[in-house]
Parts: C-alpha cells; sequence; structure tokens
C-alpha cells in the first residue's frame, strides 16, 4: 500500500551521521563570512553568509544571520537569512526567516520558516547558485 515501493529516483535523505569536517562549538561566534569546502557543523553564531561546497548542520543551538549556501543543508536551529541549496532539510526545531531556494526541501512538523520558497530544476551540476551566479535559475 502506501511506501511499501521505493522510488529509485529519489535521493536519499540527508543523514547528520555524515562525517563533519569542521565544527563551531557553541561558545564561538564568527563575525563574517566562512567559507568550507566539504561539511560543517555550527552549534554556535555566524553573523555573515556561509557558503558550504559539502554538508552543513545548523544545530539546535546554531544561528545563522546571513545567507546560507550548501549542497545539502540540516536545519535544527535558527537562520535568518535567505538559503541556496541543493537538498534542504527542515527538522522540528528548525526557525528560517528569509526566502528557500533548494532543489527538494523536506519540512518536518514543527519546523517554521516565514518567506517564500523557490524549487530549482534538479540539473547535472547540483552546485548551489552563488551571488551574481545565473547559469543554474530555471526560469519559469
Amino acid at each position: 500500500m502506501f511506501g511499501s515501493g521505493k522510488d529509485k529516483n529519489t535521493p536519499a535523505p540527508f543523514s547528520a551521521s555524515k562525517q563533519i569536517d569542521t565544527v563551531i562549538a557553541e561558545q564561538c561566534t564568527l563575525e563574517g563570512d566562512l567559507t568550507a569546502q566539504n561539511s560543517i557543523k555550527l552549534d554556535g553564531r555566524i553573523h555573515g553568509t556561509l557558503r558550504c561546497e559539502g554538508s552543513a548542520v545548523i544545530g539546535e543551538t546554531g544561528l545563522v544571520k546571513g545567507d546560507v549556501y550548501a549542497s545539502d543543508l540540516l536545519v535544527l536551529g535558527r537562520l535568518e537569512g535567505n538559503v541556496h541549496a541543493g537538498r534542504l532539510h527542515l527538522q522540528s526545531t528548525a526557525q528560517i526567516q528569509g526566502n528557500i531556494e533548494a532543489e527538494t526541501l523536506q519540512v518536518d512538523p514543527g519546523a517554521r520558516y516565514q518567506g517564500s520558497v523557490t524549487m530549482r530544476v534538479p540539473n547535472a551540476a547540483s552546485t548551489p547558485l552563488l551571488p551574481g551566479s545565473e547559469s543554474a535559475t530555471a526560469k519559469a
């Protein structure tokens, strides 16, 4: 019946258990932009833009005041800015105030966001758009 068959085209769910290369602890606050080539977990605060070519996790105590660009983004904490992601998962404790642009979006019951949502068409290069890049945007 429901859910008995698996769609082979459905991407695997985002997993916070993937290896994290960089951790910003709860007691840390970064003023300025942060760019990571691999994966990052944020339990502290960033006041600036976060760019992550790999997976990014904003933990329950994490706060980003700025835009976030990531291939995979898991949000448990707060984000005050726009999101540009390939895959975005908002867990029940997530709070986003800003616009969302993603290829896939999963919102758990209890998660809150205020802003618009734009679903991008998946493409071969699933790297999120960087500011000023218009090549991967699907025009409706």
